[in-house]
């Protein structure tokens, strides 16, 4: 099968849950496994203020700590998680992965931060990753036999360095995952009639996963790349079952209701998160 068509047939859902005011997408796919919790934060419930309004998770922006440590806690008491489980991923735009454990909980948010990382990985229960978002990808992975995840934060740079696919190489390394196993879903991002990068850039897209239509020509020197399509083709390579792969299939940068787009928004914009957790 063509890559063009592998990556064009994944089922894509989602459902968008709003419980007292706070916004908590879901994937359809990832919903039906009962063995994991996870999803993504929206831009709806928390208590900041514009141009962050309101559920801004990110404390790099021009927000206050107490805001933002106020909004986790908002929308993990809607998750029914304990925030205090929560480790972040300290994300370099790169491809290294960490394994962490319990003993990692709350790095990031209330504790010193992990090593730079885009992605994270465990098969502790007692932890919940988290990675940050406003255009960049979210990759999900989830080993039912050996109850094990994965999950990244996949911006341009990440994406075209294969985040993904070294993510599941992590997988195999520490938990003996075997990748025909592995479940793998992708959370929001900019989508492809949205991001527009030096043609080049689109050009060494093509050239690295081997794709023709992962490019689309925009204005005189420009082009727009497919960062789901680098993804699905990525985790594909690194021997996930297309029939395992899914996606929310929505765009940050055109859901202006109820998602941040760092470009759209030209930098003054919140953060979301992606969470996924193990249950016990």
């Amino acid at each position: 099968m063509m890559k063009q068509q592998a990556f064009e047939i994944i089922e894509r859902g989602y459902t968008l849950c709003e419980n007292s005011g706070v916004g908590i997408l879901y994937c359809d796919a990832f919903s039906r496994i009962p063995d994991i919790e996870h999803g993504f934060s929206t831009r709806l419930g928390g208590v900041s203020p514009a141009p962050y309004d309101a559920m801004n998770l990110s404390l790099t922006r021009d927000d206050s700590k107490e805001n933002v440590l106020r909004n986790y806690r908002i929308f993990f008491e809607e998750t029914g998680i304990n925030v205090e489980t929560a480790v972040l991923v300290n994300h370099e735009h790169g491809s290294n992965v960490i394994c962490v454990d319990k003993a990692d909980c709350g790095r990031g948010l209330f504790r010193e931060s992990l090593p730079f990382c885009d992605g994270i990985i465990t098969d502790d229960p007692a932890v919940t990753l988290v990675t940050l978002h406003a255009d960049c990808g979210c990759v999900y992975l989830f080993d039912p036999v050996n109850r094990a995840i994965g999950l990244a934060h996949a911006g341009w740079k990440g994406t075209f360095k294969r985040i993904a696919q070294r993510m599941v190489e992590r997988m195999k390394e520490e938990f003996s995952s075997d990748p025909a196993n592995i479940i793998a879903s992708l959370g929001p991002c900019i989508c492809k009639n949205c991001f527009e990068v030096d043609e080049r850039i689109g050009n060494d897209f093509i050239a690295e996963f081997s794709c023709e239509s992962i490019k689309m020509s925009g204005r005189k020197g420009k082009a727009f790349v497919d960062i789901e399509a680098a993804l699905v083709i990525q985790l594909i390579d690194a021997g996930i079952d297309r029939k395992n792969i899914s996606s929310m299939g929505l765009c940050t940068y055109e859901r202006s209701d109820i998602l941040y787009s760092y470009r759209r928004d030209k930098g003054l914009t919140g953060a979301m998160i992606g969470y996924l957790k193990l249950r016990r």
